[in-house]
């Protein structure tokens, strides 16, 4: 590694209004904190795709559409020029969907594994892209499990930086 931490990008949908990106304030933030704090040998960035929280007319936040997302990926890719990450691990479907599409993987649309399993994960992770489920998924829905969640995802990324 040339003596120099590999750096992995975990990147979200979208900003929430008032936090910094993934924020260890929010549920899916605190979850992503686990996950690094189990890679101490990596350098980490947290951001989302579209950096701007999409908010509604109301205020509300809102899923981004279309071509906010376009917008996310120029400014990402911009990013990903400059910083070159070892490794992007996208969070949930949707992100995930995105940017696969725009880098031309296959199978766009990754099969997550409903045990959580670094097996699986390995399986769907092509060109330096990791796609795991969004951790707010994990908490709301599988909370029990939130800690297979975070060792599957921490042994998947050591896999893909260490091989």
């Amino acid at each position: 590694m040339n003596g120099k931490k590999p750096l992995v990008y975990f990147i979200g949908l979208s900003a929430k209004p008032n936090c910094d990106h993934l924020s260890p304030q929010t549920n899916t933030g605190n979850i992503v904190e686990q996950i690094i704090h189990g890679l101490p040998y990596v350098t980490s960035v947290k951001t989302n795709l579209v950096k701007t929280p999409p908010l509604d007319q109301r205020g509300n936040l809102r899923y981004p559409n279309f071509s906010e997302m376009e917008q996310g990926w120029k400014e990402l890719q911009n990013e990903m020029d400059q910083m070159f990450p070892n490794l992007l691990v996208t969070l949930g479907q949707q992100v995930s969907f995105f940017l696969r599409s725009r880098m031309g993987i296959q199978p766009v649309k990754p099969i997550l594994p409903a045990d959580f399993s670094s097996k699986t994960y390995l399986s769907q992770s092509e060109h330096h892209l990791l796609s795991v489920h969004h951790p707010s998924f994990v908490f709301v829905y599988r909370r029990r499990y939130i800690d297979n969640y975070v060792n599957n995802v921490v042994q998947s990324v050591s896999s893909l930086i260490l091989e």
